[in-house]
């Protein structure tokens, strides 16, 4: 298994990447959750990655929007950043980041001790619903061609189930 610094991981997480196998239109409904996948190659072309997008049905603040990075060597897929919703009952009570909106992001000593690389969580103010989140997301794994395939990213959520933008 390959070792990764925190800076190898900021490294996968940041560099300029570009879609290259688009989302479908329409989420798929599965299991009790809206669904869609894209893969992401980096713009040089050296670095492949996957996408995955979750809304639950019942309790669309429920989401979870994630990168996950598998080196050409390795058998398994690393999950370097998810930004989710909450999400309730977990480890930890409802002072648990998981009550809360809240971002995973792969650790090293995660990787090293084999446990899930963005096991734990932290807080975060930067969205308030999945429209957001997947616009903070698109930004901050830097994807350089997002517009072509949300175009209508950018302008305020019309649908309430959404949620309303921060101002």
């Amino acid at each position: 298994m390959t070792t990764h610094s925190q800076q190898d991981i900021e490294h996968l997480i940041s560099c300029a990447k570009v879609i290259c196998d688009p989302p479908r239109k329409e989420m798929r409904v599965e299991r009790g959750s809206r669904r869609n996948d894209m893969r992401l190659r980096s713009q040089e072309g050296d670095l492949e990655f996957s996408v995955f997008m979750r809304i639950n049905d019942d309790f669309p603040e429920n989401f979870s929007i994630g990168l996950e990075y598998r080196a050409p060597d390795e058998r398994s897929s690393i999950c370097l950043l998810r930004c989710n919703g909450p999400h309730g009952e977990f480890v930890g009570g409802p002072e648990s980041a998981h009550f809360l909106h809240h971002i995973h992001k792969a650790k090293p000593g995660n990787l090293e001790a084999r446990l899930k690389a963005e096991r734990g969580g932290e807080r975060t103010d930067a969205y308030d619903s999945y429209l957001e989140a997947l616009r903070y997301f698109l930004k901050v794994v830097n994807v350089t061609n997002a517009d072509e395939f949300f175009p209508n990213l950018r302008q305020l959520a019309l649908n309430p189930e959404w949620g309303e933008p921060k101002k």
